[in-house]
């Protein structure tokens, strides 16, 4: 894990953080504006705007790391003072000189009040030293016709910081952006879904930058700090949202802004998964302050990465699927129904349907697993397979009783299509949410479909041992010798 290599006092001799700075009243000309004023300038970061100016572009030139030559379509930041945060912050920043979005979103969270849901903010711009940044209210008013995204006027009001700390170094990296201000107000998993469906619904409108404010461990001695630190990062860039979600829960992770990081990752998986990377990690012992009580800080950015597999089927083609298979069910299930007159499934001539892949039907009854059943891999045409699997899904998994007549109408069902498997060389190469797996040791085989993670919210290891024995039949820990593929799919449903 990447940390700094000394502290960064000598950068910021020539500022100090004011310890009581003066309170700053809106004035009747800002409120007529409807102008967000900077509340911990002076404070968090210098006032004076030609030191702020300076600061922050030293902070992103002096930097260790790399560049990734990506676009960033995601941050994690911190948001603590810059002599305690910045530099680190800087590793995240400067991954966007030289880039343009259409709108920036900053989702940050109140530390200091709770309200139910989320909050974008309604004003005109949001003012810094370095001047005001124009709010995107088109983009504004998109998120705030979505279930859970209000708009919490006294949050934005507040003098909080977690949000306001990351526009100057946006101004410097970026010059010139349009802002869309996000406040969380609890750490509820449904509010973190509610939020990342609406930016997933805004990012289909154009190319949004999404920035999600959090600091890691508060106030442990350096090394407890860093074994802390050390598992969430790991969390994040290696476990799905809902296992994110549970070991907050557990208390094996600890952050301040476990809201934000949990809509980051559950945004993520309906962006495609894009590639975390880690750009930098440290904590307030190696920037500013004593080792025996430090907050930890973490960069980290996420990447748009090429899937395999080949093509995907078209929307067309898969809605198709899915008629095919509740027919095919119908035809078996209800015969006297079809008696007089023949019937096709419909799949003849259907672009993609020729392709010999893997593929599942899944039965749900009530939201229950009903029955699946599929191929991972084929030599048969999809058109063909199609029937075959539906029926079996049906009448054939041996955990479930066959499926009669009666219950076709309370039947949800949903095909998997499946990429061709990879054999990978380490479990560290398989992305959860994303991938299925293949086990196989001793003459034993198990699969798991990529669904298992969000059904399931089992960390890598979790879904690995309960894979190497439920599925396979082997010791838990025979996945660690096993032979493993990963595969993709695509999901249709009625």
């Amino acid at each position: 894990m990447t940390r700094l290599l000394r502290p960064i006092g000598w950068l910021l001799a020539g500022w100090v953080a004011l310890s009581n700075p003066p309170a700053i009243a809106a004035t009747e000309a800002a409120q007529a504006s409807r102008l967000r004023q900077a509340h911990v300038a002076g404070e968090f970061y210098p006032e004076a705007p030609g030191e702020l100016r300076s600061l922050v572009a030293e902070l992103l030139k002096r930097q260790p790391g790399t560049t990734q030559p990506a676009k960033p379509r995601v941050l994690i930041v911190p948001h603590a003072g810059y002599q305690y945060s910045g530099l680190i912050a800087a590793n995240a920043y400067r991954q966007l000189q030289g880039r343009t979005y259409d709108g920036v979103v900053v989702v940050g969270f109140t530390h200091r009040s709770q309200f139910s849901g989320s909050s974008v903010d309604t004003r005109e711009a949001y003012e810094t030293p370095l001047g005001d940044i124009p709010v995107h209210q088109e983009a504004a008013a998109i998120l705030r016709a979505f279930p859970g995204v209000g708009d919490v006027e006294a949050a934005h009001e507040s003098e909080e910081h977690s949000l306001e700390v990351q526009l100057p170094f946006l101004q410097v990296a970026l010059e010139r952006f349009r802002l869309v201000p996000v406040l969380m107000g609890n750490t509820r998993l449904e509010d973190a879904r509610q939020l990342a469906e609406a930016l997933t619904q805004l990012s289909r409108l154009g190319d949004y930058l999404f920035v999600f404010s959090t600091d890691l461990s508060h106030y442990h001695g350096y090394d407890e700090a860093n074994r802390i630190d050390e598992a969430t990062i790991n969390a994040i860039l290696g476990e799905t949202p809902q296992a994110v979600d549970r070991l907050f829960e557990l208390g094996r992770l600890e952050a301040c802004g476990r809201g934000p990081i949990v809509t980051s990752l559950l945004l993520a998986a309906k962006l495609g998964y894009p590639k975390r990377e880690l750009l930098y990690h440290a904590n307030s012992g190696d920037t500013w302050g004593p080792p025996t009580r430090v907050v930890g800080y973490a960069a980290i950015g996420m990447y748009d990465r090429r899937l395999g597999g080949g093509a995907r089927l078209s929307q067309a083609a898969g809605r198709r699927l899915v008629q095919a298979a509740r027919l095919a069910l119908e035809m078996q299930l209800l015969p006297e129904k079809f008696k007089t007159r023949l019937v096709s499934l419909g799949l003849d001539g259907i672009s993609g349907l020729d392709r010999r892949q893997g593929l599942f039907v899944t039965l749900r009854k009530h939201g229950q697993l009903r029955g699946c059943i599929g191929r991972i891999q084929s030599s048969e045409p999809l058109a063909k397979t199609l029937p075959v699997v539906a029926r079996d899904a049906a009448l054939r998994d041996p955990r479930f009783a066959p499926v009669t007549a009666e219950e076709l109408p309370q039947l949800h069902v949903e095909v998997s299509v499946l990429t061709p498997p990879v054999k990978i060389t380490n479990a560290d190469e398989i992305v959860p949410g994303r991938d299925g797996v293949i086990l196989e040791a001793g003459g034993h085989s198990g699969v798991f479909l990529p669904q298992v993670w969000d059904e399931t919210g089992w960390t890598r290891v979790e879904f690995l041992r309960e894979l190497a024995s439920q599925k396979a039949g082997l010791s838990p820990d025979a996945w660690q010798q096993a032979t493993l593929h990963t595969f993709q799919d695509q999901i249709f449903s009625e």
